[in-house]
């Protein structure tokens, strides 16, 4: 069984999408603390002239450090009328808008009270319209031993679920202990290349954005057909 482990992501880019859709499972990391600097609650968006534009969930930041990602709150405002608004006004005349506005005003319809159900949800819409079919677990129904940092952890948590084979992106190589990974357990590490594809209203090509992007751009059956083969 293949595993991939990775935090939650709002509207995940292309990679975390290729590297999910070649694991037999994926495992959230619901327990590790949010990161400022990381795409956990936040994605960047392009504008209708093809300017990158973050969009972020607001949260209670009164003791966000110390709590696991999966007990942060979302902070009262009207951030999924804002971030609907922005899709609206800057996607609204690509190709397949008609094909992806509605998917997208149910996940805005919906009322969220804590951060990881949002992204989480995002990720699932994502899934949906990707047609990835990758089984979903959570670091929280793990048992493993929690005191783990970094390589520790992540090989505790492979080892907990069961895998055969550990899916890592390129960054998590300065940690892993290679050698650890014997045996009847095989590390993998996912190299990812961005594909190519027509962007409207940009003059060259943005790389990196959420994946609402390329389904904006190419419709489902565009999407899907870029995934896979990103995945070969």
């Amino acid at each position: 069984m293949i595993l991939s482990i990775h935090q939650p992501s709002y509207f995940p880019w292309l990679g975390l999408l290729d590297k999910i859709c070649k694991s037999d499972v994926y495992m959230v990391m619901d327990e590790v603390q949010l990161s400022d600097s990381l795409y956990q609650h936040r994605n960047l968006f392009s504008t209708a002239n093809g300017v990158p534009k973050f969009l972020t969930i607001p949260l209670v930041k009164k003791g966000y450090r110390e709590k696991p990602f999966r007990d942060i709150e979302i902070a009262p405002s009207d951030w999924r009328e804002r971030h609907l608004n922005f899709i609206w006004d800057n996607y609204r005349k690509h190709p397949f808008a008609n094909e992806i506005m509605p998917r997208v005003e149910g996940f805005y319809a919906a009322d969220y009270s804590r951060l990881c159900d949002a992204v989480v949800a995002s990720m699932r819409l994502s899934f949906e319209l990707f047609g990835i079919n990758t089984k979903v677990i959570y670091q929280s129904g793990m048992v493993y031993d929690r005191s783990m940092r970094r390589g520790g952890l992540i090989l505790a948590l492979v080892r907990a679920a069961g895998a055969t084979c550990y899916l890592s992106g390129t960054g998590a190589q300065a940690y892993l202990d290679e050698e650890s990974f014997s045996g009847d357990l095989s590390l993998r590490v996912n190299v990812f290349r961005h594909p190519i594809y027509s962007q409207k209203g940009v003059s060259s090509f943005q790389e990196g954005l959420a994946c609402l992007d390329a389904l904006f751009n190419l419709g489902i059956d565009g999407a899907r057909n870029l995934i896979r083969g990103a995945t070969l």
